[in-house]
């Protein structure tokens, strides 16, 4: 277990301490853990944006990977901390709804809550959670220590408000998810309920209402549409996207995350 891999995630930046202090904990525990920076450019205290990059990324990383998600607007509370297996993976987190799409994705979910406070940098309350706790807790599992020796079972972890899509015979009602760094607004709405309505409405013209904006063309690739309009995409993620070539759709439509999208046979 000692070359195991270990994903960081967090709302931390880059300019500051924050991460060096993570890591370091991690390596002075485990030299020969493998790093690897998910992102720490995560809107800070963003919960749902660091909910969906967690899910986008997680299945791509070697059995037995952990997942060291800090992105934590309750830190210093009561709230729990939370040791996650779901599926091929471990997952440390605060309990506030970050790891909900895991929760969803994965049939087989075990969750602990964090108490081994022995394995902890400190057992008194800290205003830096991620190093003093969480980050000790992750690197003693990558030596394999037993799960069940860092936490007891824990019923009811906290859920995001993610409202699923609502389907209908001539239109499915979605929500953008996520803006990622390009301004493409990736929703809620799978290929596979995209494939469904498509079926539904053969022969009719797709449009996907964005605001107030009508979008009408569905493509292939970015590179196959005009620069000129927005588009929609089954993007690499499974899930429709709207996107403009070389434009960030986002500020072009005035939209973000949390807004609603709705699918509709023209």
């Amino acid at each position: 277990m000692g070359k195991s891999c270990l994903g960081l995630l967090t709302d931390f930046g880059s300019r500051d301490y924050f991460i060096a202090s993570l890591k370091g904990v991690i390596l002075s525990i485990n030299p020969d853990c493998t790093i690897v920076d998910i992102s720490h450019e995560v809107p800070d205290y963003d919960l749902k944006a660091a909910a969906f990059i967690l899910w986008a990324c997680y299945r791509f990383f070697p059995r037995g990977s952990i997942f060291l998600t800090v992105v934590d607007p309750g830190v210093g509370s009561e709230r729990r901390i939370l040791l996650v297996r779901a599926g091929q993976h471990y997952f440390i987190a605060p309990d506030n709804g970050v790891l909900s799409l895991i929760y969803k994705e994965e049939e087989k979910v075990e969750v602990l809550e964090i108490t081994g406070s022995k394995y902890y940098l400190t057992d008194r309350r800290t205003s830096f959670e991620g190093r003093d706790r969480m980050a000790p807790v992750a690197a003693w599992l990558s030596l394999g220590l037993p799960p069940s020796e860092l936490g007891r079972p824990a019923a009811s972890p906290r859920l995001l408000d993610l409202p699923e899509p609502i389907v209908k015979s001539r239109e499915i009602q979605g929500q953008i998810l996520y803006r990622d760094k390009f301004g493409n607004l990736i929703t809620n709405l799978s290929q596979q309920l995209v494939a469904q309505f498509l079926d539904r409405n053969c022969g009719a013209n797709p449009v996907v209402m964005a605001g107030k904006k009508k979008i009408s063309e569905m493509a292939a690739a970015y590179s196959s549409a005009g620069s000129d309009r927005p588009f929609f995409i089954i993007n690499s993620l499974g899930l429709l996207e709207i996107a403009n070539f070389k434009k960030p759709a986002a500020e072009v439509l005035g939209l973000e995350p949390g807004d609603p999208v709705i699918l509709k046979a023209d």
